[in-house]
């Protein structure tokens, strides 16, 4: 038993956590533990977040940083239907990046997420959703 509480006290010296906490959780299974994870529903191990607020791109369709997906935003995404520039920002379908076009998936997780907030995300401490401002 005194091994077992010396193995303990090493590790929690060494790496800062206790040695039989077992591994992180990782409930959406992208190799990202939830606690760091900018989308913690869905898998997105590139942790793609366009506009920068901690919030990944699957899970945020709050384009305008008001804390709500609203009418605001909806403009923003529509956008490149009408021919106006491609936006990363308005990506929710993998793989995001400026050669992928903004689709009918993209517009369907918008319609889904309108009316309530963005995330959940991992990576605003003390919160379970992205950050509202």
């Amino acid at each position: 038993m005194q091994r077992i509480a010396w193995l303990a006290l090493t590790a929690l010296l060494l790496w800062g956590t206790p040695a039989l906490a077992g591994p992180a959780s990782d409930v959406d299974g992208d190799g990202v533990p939830d606690n760091l994870d900018n989308c913690s529903i869905k898998p997105n191990p590139a942790q793609d977040d366009t506009d920068g607020d901690y919030c990944g791109n699957l899970c945020d369709a709050d384009y305008n940083q008001d804390g709500r997906v609203g009418i605001g935003d909806f403009g923003k995404c529509l956008a490149p239907f009408f021919g106006l520039p491609n936006s990363e920002l308005c990506q929710h379908v993998e793989p995001i990046s400026p050669n992928s076009v903004v689709n009918v998936a993209d517009f369907g997780y918008f319609s889904s997420a309108f009316g309530g907030i963005p995330g959940p995300s991992g990576t605003t401490p003390g919160t379970v959703p992205c950050p509202t401002w």
